[in-house]
């Protein structure tokens, strides 16, 4: 019952947590296009998360929560975004994932709705594969959809779980933000590497991650569960 608690309190705390901006407004014309792929790099390397699951899990049904911290400023904020995930797995070596939620920000309310396939090969399943279509919408200024794939190796060091991964992320802006600077649409591909770290406590797993492409570099802190 405590591990289950303390699972629902960082959940919870999670949802009136978030420091972070995706407005245009904050820049002028001349800053505004390089600002707008900076956010919409990051906005997509972020929904590029994934659940991970190792060797001796074997529970049907997984919840994750976190954050996914930016260390420098956009908007003139250190960004700070939530991460949920569920995952269903519906075979020993096939997991499906979703992601579906929001928050509020001063001016937005983001809506995150995603889906994704995550399949396991290799003895014990120590390499899985995926891909997840996920769409950020909500914002007053652009609508974000992001495609991405990644590869991810499972292995272990006395009682730590590492995942180290490759991957590459499509993402589409669509912008309603006008500006002489800006067009209706940016897109990019990114290529990225990402490495996870979980300890397992009790029944929850703590974890801590980065995920480097693009020239940046995001964090991240989250709790994992497995039920049934």
């Amino acid at each position: 019952m405590k591990t289950l608690l303390v699972f629902i309190s960082f959940s919870v705390s999670i949802l009136f947590s978030q420091n972070t901006s995706f407005r245009y407004d904050f820049y002028n014309d001349l800053e505004i296009f390089t600002s707008a792929e900076n956010i919409s790099k990051l906005s997509s390397l972020w929904m590029a998360d994934q659940i991970s699951i190792g060797q001796n899990d074997s529970q049907r049904l997984f919840i994750k929560f976190g954050y996914s911290i930016y260390p420098k400023k956009i908007n003139s904020r250190n960004w700070r975004l939530p991460d949920f995930n569920l995952g269903l797995r519906v075979s020993s070596n096939l997991l499906i994932s979703g992601r579906f939620y929001g928050f509020h920000l001063d001016t937005d309310a983001p809506q995150i709705i995603g889906s994704g396939l995550h399949y396991g090969f290799g003895q014990h399943n120590t390499w899985m594969i995926s891909f997840q279509k996920t769409a950020l919408n909500g914002l007053n200024d652009f609508r974000l959809v992001s495609s991405s794939f990644n590869i991810e190796r499972y292995f272990s060091r006395l009682f730590l779980e590492f995942y180290l991964g490759i991957g590459s992320n499509i993402y589409k802006n669509k912008a309603y933000y006008y500006s002489p600077s800006l067009p209706n649409k940016i897109d990019g591909n990114i290529k990225y590497i990402s490495l996870k770290i979980l300890i397992p406590y009790n029944q929850i797993k703590l974890g801590v991650a980065s995920k480097f492409g693009g020239h940046l570099l995001l964090f991240q802190i989250f709790i994992t569960k497995g039920f049934l």
